[in-house]
């Protein structure tokens, strides 16, 4: 299992040999992970290592039984604006289809708890 540690020093190492960027995927859960105190972890985190980054940020989508909810559009929004207010680029991927269980890992878990229905239309 890769440490938080050990990922970041292979992202700074990538930038270091490339100049590329590395963007952050980052899942916001209401009431987990989605408080300005986490936007400024998540600061510290990236400047400790030097490196050019984006952050895009992921509203949870609810799925079945999960413990995790999804976070207000303010929530998201504070968490963007202290990013955005250090100079860190940032986006928020759009939700598509949530209404209908059909975004991101949404329909993933409905196949996995319902099967497919015909199989055999795979092969």
């Amino acid at each position: 299992l890769l440490s938080l540690q050990a990922l970041m020093q292979d992202c700074a190492a990538y930038f270091r040999a490339t100049g590329r960027r590395v963007t952050f995927e980052y899942t916001l859960m209401s009431g987990t992970n989605d408080e300005p105190e986490h936007a400024r972890e998540l600061l510290v985190l990236l400047r400790r290592y030097q490196l050019l980054s984006h952050v895009n940020l992921i509203p949870w989508n609810p799925v079945g039984e999960s413990e995790f909810k999804r976070p207000s559009r303010a929530r998201v929004a504070a968490f963007k604006a202290v990013l955005e207010g250090a100079g860190l680029p940032v986006s928020v991927r759009t939700t598509r289809g949530l209404e209908a269980a059909a975004a991101c890992g949404q329909l993933r878990n409905l196949h996995q708890q319902q099967g497919l229905s015909n199989p055999q239309t795979l092969l």
